[in-house]
């Protein structure tokens, strides 16, 4: 997408945060990201907004239209002005993501999920680390 001479394009000022530190920091011109509803769209001047995430993937779009993908987890996304923050438990830059190792962990959470049986704790944990292994599996096939 080229833009007209003199024209810049705006810029969001992102933030991909997990506990464990910033995996993405610099500007972008549009994210779109899994939210509990559906996917949203932002784009620089978005109206103020605040999401909680799914398990899903991740578009960041830079200034240069190149597209970085990560596999992400439940979180959370805020806009405000120009300024977005993405919080969420993990984030894998989809071509950093080991099929085999998401495979192996697939399969580890489908056999904890199988022992798991009545109790709802050990259910729960187990679908959530099979949500994980298949978003992760399915971003890296992209």
């Amino acid at each position: 997408m080229s833009t007209a001479v003199g024209q810049e394009r705006h810029r969001l000022a992102l933030q991909l945060l997990t506990p464990e530190g910033p995996v993405f920091d610099q500007d972008a011109y549009m994210i779109v990201a899994p939210s509990v509803q559906g996917e949203v769209g932002i784009l620089p001047r978005h109206t103020p907004f605040i999401a909680f995430l799914r398990t899903g993937e991740t578009r960041i779009k830079l200034m240069d239209d190149t597209q970085i993908t990560f596999a992400t987890t439940e979180g959370y996304i805020s806009v405000e002005e120009d300024r977005v923050l993405v919080l969420v438990e993990q984030a894998e830059r989809a071509e950093e993501i080991d099929p085999e190792r998401a495979r192996l962990a697939l399969e580890r959470a489908e056999a904890a999920l199988a022992e798991a049986g009545d109790d709802e704790v050990a259910r729960v944990a187990a679908e959530s680390a099979r949500r994980r292994a298949e978003n992760r599996l399915r971003v890296a096939s992209r």
